[in-house]
């Protein structure tokens, strides 16, 4: 079967490098780390593993960072190569292993790609602290165990991913998609999670003003998640693009800033003063109370510490690895709390109970409370992923929230 494979070298880490600055599209073509390539169908790992096939694939930030080389280089002792890309996917069971409980061939599912403890081979008792509190995201194990390093399907050598028609995994990362909730849906309920994640963790209060950077995915994903949660916040979010604008409106953005100075429109409305220093960025007293930092490069990092008023918090969604010309000046001056959100977990609280991220998105969209299935703007057959890859980077002329390989 074909699969979109990354298989890093130094050697093509090198090439792609230099790729990247003269053809990039060359990345993704094989002289580099990625590549599309003919691959056995992926074994079930263990008795207790299901063997899925893909019904839709999200092309996420994550995927494009890895190919591009963005990624940092942190994560790459939780990674064994080559693997096949993809952790955003809804499909159907075609194979269970002996000892899987609760499953059977043709269930539609969802998986939750992070490889904890348990689908690591670990017996309960042997789970490290973090899992035996439900906060998988936190795993000290992705390195060991009966898998290969990796942080989850989409990232490990033995499970597959879902850039692939079949991938395997654990019936403890599975869960049950129901009737009421589409194929577009589902596939969103990953990103839409590790929003929630963040929502839930550090919910504004209702007479704060929250500004989100970037309305891509992830920023917008933040955006539904906050409401979806029950913030009546003032939110504010910056949009490149007319489509993004657009997107946040429907999604309950109080203010859309599209283009212009957004230091000068925060200071306006924080009531704040913007100082243009003799070199370097400018300067704001007073910001928003709360920012989420939705972009993930060094930038924007360095415009949510200082857009942030004294004393408050800057929550970081995107990764921007090795961040230069960030100036942590602000944040000894401002006294922030700066704080990462990772993914998503098992130990949310939420309508009095303990649960998982994904089951919380899950209950909304069966409900009826959330819908976000429409921003799956763009679908490619696998075989065009070279196309795919160039439009998503060309966002001007190819309006794409979020684009999915169809099987």
């Amino acid at each position: 079967m074909k699969a979109i494979r990354f298989n890093l070298t130094i050697p093509r880490y090198v090439a792609g490098k230099i790729f990247a600055k003269v053809y990039p599209p060359l990345l993704w073509r094989g002289p580099s780390c990625t590549s599309m390539q003919d691959v056995p169908e992926p074994a079930l790992p263990g008795a207790e593993w299901v063997k899925i096939e893909t019904k839709l694939a999200g092309i996420c930030g994550t995927d494009t960072g890895t190919i591009t080389l963005h990624t940092s280089t942190y994560y790459e002792p939780f990674s064994t190569f080559p693997f096949t890309l993809g952790h955003e996917q809804v499909g159907r069971i075609v194979e269970v292993g002996p000892e899987v409980q609760g499953w059977q061939v043709g269930d539609r599912v969802l998986v939750e790609p992070n490889l904890w403890c348990a689908p690591r081979g670990f017996a309960e008792k042997d789970w490290c602290e973090y899992c035996k509190k439900g906060e998988y995201n936190r795993c000290t194990n992705k390195a060991h165990g009966s898998l290969s390093p990796g942080w989850g399907i989409g990232g490990c050598q033995e499970t597959g991913g879902s850039w692939s028609r079949l991938f395997t995994a654990h019936q403890a990362q599975l869960f049950r998609v129901p009737e009421a909730v589409s194929d577009e849906n589902a596939l969103l309920v990953e990103p839409f999670a590790c929003g929630l994640h963040a929502a839930l963790e550090h919910m504004p209060a209702d007479d704060e003003t929250v500004l989100i950077l970037g309305a891509g995915t992830i920023g917008l994903m933040q955006l539904a998640a906050l409401r979806a949660a029950g913030s009546k916040a003032h939110i504010i979010i910056t949009a490149r693009y007319p489509f993004q604008a657009e997107a946040a409106e429907r999604l309950g953005a109080d203010e859309v800033l599209l283009g212009g100075d957004v230091y000068q429109q925060i200071a306006e409305r924080s009531g704040g003063q913007a100082y243009t220093p003799l070199m370097g960025k400018r300067v704001l007293v007073g910001g928003v109370d709360q920012t989420f930092e939705c972009v993930g490069n060094d930038s924007a990092l360095d415009d949510a510490l200082r857009l942030t008023r004294a004393g408050g918090k800057v929550v970081v969604m995107g990764m921007p690895g090795l961040a230069k010309g960030v100036d942590w000046a602000v944040i000894f001056d401002n006294e922030l709390t700066v704080i990462g959100s990772y993914i998503y977990d098992h130990a949310e609280q939420w309508e009095g109970r303990t649960t998982s991220t994904f089951e919380i998105a899950l209950e909304m969209m069966a409900r009826g409370d959330l819908d976000i299935g429409w921003m799956v703007s763009r679908r490619y057959p696998l075989e065009a992923y070279d196309r795919a890859l160039r439009e998503i980077g060309d966002k001007r002329n190819h309006p794409i929230i979020k684009a999915v390989f169809s099987f």
